[in-house]
């Protein structure tokens, strides 16, 4: 800090001198941390005096609403992180969130490129396919009995593809959780 941009802020109030005219640091260092956050300072637009456009009350609702998700989703990434946030959010905070999310992205990035991360629908094909080569190899269990087992008679081996047959059933039945 130049000596010129603390007489600045002591002029503008941002930073106020003890009676005898000196600073605490600690108190300067925590008025100019909170005037340079960015989530705190009025945005300079060339347009200082003039009035705002009012939104409509639609708008402003629904600036509302993605305001809200969009905390509760800040909230929601840091604590998958363990950072719990009692409070209000702050632009740190944010930060923190958005760097969180490119290190996620860049992981899964890397690891698409190493192949160990697929997409939905090859998992689903991939999936397809286990199953029809489990259901063809459970088909084949009586057969390899009637092999294996010779001396089994041909009602022995029809209990078998029943019970093969019925246990196909009931996994294929299963609701999932």
């Amino acid at each position: 800090m130049s000596e010129a941009a603390i007489r600045k802020a002591i002029k503008s109030g941002r930073i106020t001198a003890q009676p005898d005219g000196t600073l605490d640091p600690e108190a300067v260092r925590e008025a100019w941390i909170r005037g340079m956050d960015p989530a705190r300072t009025a945005v300079r637009t060339g347009t200082q005096g003039a009035h705002a456009p009012v939104a409509a009350p639609e708008i402003q609702a629904q600036a509302a609403v993605e305001a809200e998700l969009a905390t509760t989703r800040v909230r929601e990434i840091l604590r998958a992180e363990g950072v719990v946030v009692e409070g209000e959010l702050t632009f740190n905070h944010a930060r923190t969130a958005e760097k969180v999310v490119q290190t996620w992205q860049r992981d899964q990035a890397y690891a698409r490129e190493q192949g160990r991360l697929i997409s939905a629908d090859e998992a689903e094909r991939r999936w397809a396919d286990e199953v029809v080569q489990m259901r063809a190899r459970l088909l084949a269990i009586p057969g390899e009995c009637a092999f294996e087992l010779s001396h089994l008679s041909k009602h022995d081996l029809s209990v078998i593809d029943r019970i093969v047959r019925d246990a196909m059933t009931a996994a294929a039945d299963v609701q999932p959780a």
